[in-house]
């Protein structure tokens, strides 16, 4: 692969670095999504979003072992990023001579199963609604603007190729904090699991993976009407929707939102949710020490789902990485950027 962009001036691996006064784990540095047709994909991104090419390759195999896929498939990758942003990437992926499956595309909100959403600000929702809308890409509903907690956000879920959706939000108040680069949509800052059991994936993420809660509501007191994720208006109110969000040190820049509705129970797709089916597959997260926190995850009953690998991933360089599965099926990936 090689790296489109001058990598001492941008610092693209600055996030990866930890002091010692970091903690032993960052939120997620960049989301994985897998497609079909890899340069409409990347199109889309440049001219919609206002996002960059940093790094391209072709016929990669770097990834196989990790991945579980054998020596005949490869891959064809592109990360763009939110001009000048240092996480919050994007990996499109291109997988060849192996058969795939959509993992979320014939979903509906309460089909639970692999990872639901990404999320990026916007600076002129409705604008971007609608350049989404003319790309072919569906919403759940209009732009909705409501309150959680001391949030005022208008935010709408659209859906595009192999069912990859993205929620975009922007917010009214209070003012954000740490996005001088929105010029049109801001980088991925949180991603979205419908959970088949909320109380079982918290329990994995708190206190197996060590993730702290950044923010927490019952979804009890919801009412008729309109909203976010597309449940019929005359039944929302009636219908209990619990969320966390949670993050390993509980903030909200590469944070796991965890979602439950109750009272509709649909389908799971865990099962697909894995290389190389299309759609969001996996989220990576920087770690200070991969054997170390591995060990941990161990130690705590957590199975891995591969073994640390030392292998190259452009733009970082040469990184140790390994992953593991949670309860509702979703990839995560730790990796640590080694000298």
């Amino acid at each position: 692969m090689d790296s489109l962009q001058d990598q001492t001036n941008d610092k693209l691996t600055d996030n990866l670095k930890f002091s010692k006064n970091d903690s032993l784990l960052k939120g997620f540095q960049e989301a994985v999504l897998s497609v079909i047709n890899l340069e409409l994909s990347v199109s889309f991104f440049q001219r919609i979003c206002g996002w960059e090419i940093i790094a391209r390759n072709e016929k990669n195999k770097t990834l196989n072992a990790l991945w579980g896929l054998n020596g005949e498939v490869e891959i064809e990758e592109v990360v763009l990023r939110n001009p000048k942003e240092i996480t919050g990437f994007l990996r499109i992926v291109k997988f060849k001579n192996v058969a795939q499956k959509a993992i979320r595309a014939s979903t509906r909100i309460w089909d639970s199963g692999g990872i639901f959403d990404l999320n990026m600000r916007a600076k002129d929702i409705d604008q971007l609604c609608k350049a989404f809308e003319d790309e072919g890409w569906n919403g759940f509903g209009e732009p909705h603007r409501f309150t959680f907690g001391k949030f005022d956000v208008s935010e709408v879920l659209m859906k595009g190729p192999h069912g990859i959706t993205f929620a975009l939000m922007q917010r009214f108040a209070p003012p954000l904090v740490g996005y001088d680069h929105l010029a049109i949509t801001s980088r991925v800052f949180n991603s979205t699991t419908i959970c088949k059991n909320l109380d079982v994936s918290v329990d994995f993420f708190i206190n197996k993976l060590g993730f702290k809660t950044y923010f927490q509501t019952a979804g009890n007191e919801r009412s008729h009407g309109e909203n976010v994720i597309g449940i019929p208006p005359n039944i929302n109110g009636d219908i209990d929707v619990p969320i966390y969000i949670v993050h390993p040190n509980g903030e909200n820049t590469g944070s796991i939102e965890l979602l439950e509705t109750k009272q509709l129970k649909g389908r799971n797709v865990s099962r697909l949710a894995k290389p190389p089916n299309l759609g969001i597959l996996m989220l990576r997260f920087p770690v200070a020490d991969c054997h170390s926190y591995a060990k941990e995850l161990q130690a705590k009953g957590v199975q891995l789902n591969s073994e640390v690998h030392a292998i190259e991933i452009h733009p970082y360089g040469k990184m140790n990485i390994f992953s593991v599965i949670t309860p509702d099926g979703v990839w995560l990936e730790f990796m640590e950027k080694l000298s």
